[in-house]
């Protein structure tokens, strides 16, 4: 079954390729893309209901927030793994491919947050389709907060993006969208009356071509308003569907002591297509106390610090939220009564306006260095 599926995956994906993308051609190209994206569905609904499918590896979250490495074989994930935990995992290292044939989880400390490192075997062509134990890794994938891609210089000292661009689309093809977020698309179905469209902003799309793609994807009725300019069919799509993860990428260059010559940072920004990446040598340990910090930036965590009333603040175990999380959170990271029982907190730091500002409100906005009292009903 599952091999019908991509062979009519493969023809279509061929169809879009050869397509030359005009006016004319536009219903067409919305048309392929429909059924490659309900095709693609229906692979990865078959891969994981097959044994011993499905659930990932079984994993329990744990730390202040979870990363995944992904690359391809022998590109330094499980040394980069065992480096960052300082030791404080097992990951096997090898020089051959498919050394990790389970996802091997460790505990980075980074500037007073821990973060649970988990290790995936190589990614293969094919993950999308359960390939090469392709469903778990991206199992895993679909629940971390950040992840990292790891790719490689070659022998010839060039970096070898192709590895980049196929694991973005094996990621993509699973329905995991990186470095970017939900489009701001409202549809409201009804039981009649036909595709209603409306839309802020210039867009790509016409009425015409919105309708056909709705009623491709079975919404025969229903307005469709979209909040912001220059939706794409594949937003379009998307946001039917449902089930994308949004997440983000961050791009590790490993063995950068295979570098012949200077590469400019302008160059590898422009082949990577962001400035979200950073450059190493594990073999050498060179920039990892620049990954390090990296990574506690693209979590956008931030540390706060309680002092108990009347007491004296406790600097030396902060608890770690995120950017543009509230005094609520950071009651319910205490205790569910902290917020049912929440009387006013006392804030000292960059979220005040004064020392020790009080705020009977529960949706405050805390910042990185924060130091809190929160006072509680009797």
């Amino acid at each position: 079954m599952s091999e019908k599926v991509e062979d009519r995956i493969k023809e279509l994906e061929e169809r879009l390729a050869s397509t030359k993308v005009n006016k004319a051609t536009q219903k067409s190209i919305n048309f392929i893309k429909a059924q490659l994206a309900k095709l693609r569905e229906d692979l990865i609904r078959i891969a994981s209901s097959k044994k011993g499918g499905g659930g990932g590896f079984g994993i329990k979250r744990t730390g202040d927030a979870q990363i995944a490495f992904i690359g391809f074989p022998s590109v330094g994930k499980s040394s980069l793994l065992n480096l960052l935990t300082e030791g404080n995992t097992h990951s096997k290292v090898a020089s051959y491919d498919f050394t990790t044939v389970s996802a091997i989880p460790g505990m980075m400390n980074i500037e007073e947050a821990k973060v649970q490192l988990i290790d995936l075997p190589g990614i293969i062509l094919g993950a999308a389709a359960g390939k090469g134990r392709g469903k778990e890794v991206l199992a895993v994938v679909r629940s971390a907060e950040l992840v990292l891609v790891i790719i490689c210089f070659l022998s010839d000292g060039t970096i070898n993006l192709s590895d980049l661009k196929t694991i973005r689309m094996e990621l993509n093809n699973a329905g995991i969208r990186l470095n970017t977020r939900l489009p701001k698309i409202v549809i409201k179905e009804r039981t009649r009356g036909g595709i209603h469209f409306t839309y802020k902003g210039d867009q790509l799309m016409d009425a015409d071509e919105v309708k056909s793609l709705m009623n491709e994807l079975k919404v025969r009725n229903a307005g469709v308003y979209f909040a912001e300019p220059d939706i794409t069919p594949d937003d379009l799509i998307d946001f039917i569907f449902g089930n994308r993860i949004y997440t983000k990428e961050f791009v590790v260059i490993n063995k950068s002591d295979l570098m012949k010559e200077e590469i400019p940072e302008k160059v590898i920004t422009e082949a990577i297509g962001h400035d979200h990446w950073v450059m190493i040598s594990v073999k050498n340990h060179k920039k990892i106390k620049t990954l390090r910090h990296k990574i506690f930036e693209e979590l956008n965590l931030i540390r706060v610090y309680l002092k108990p009333p009347r007491k004296e603040a406790d600097l030396d175990e902060p608890i770690i939220l995120h950017h543009g999380d509230t005094i609520e959170t950071l009651c319910r990271k205490i205790h569910k009564r902290f917020v049912s029982d929440y009387r006013y907190s006392l804030i000292w730091g960059k979220s005040a306006k004064h020392p020790g500002q009080k705020f009977d409100n529960l949706d405050h906005v805390v910042e990185d260095g924060d130091i809190i009292s929160i006072y509680l009903k009797r």
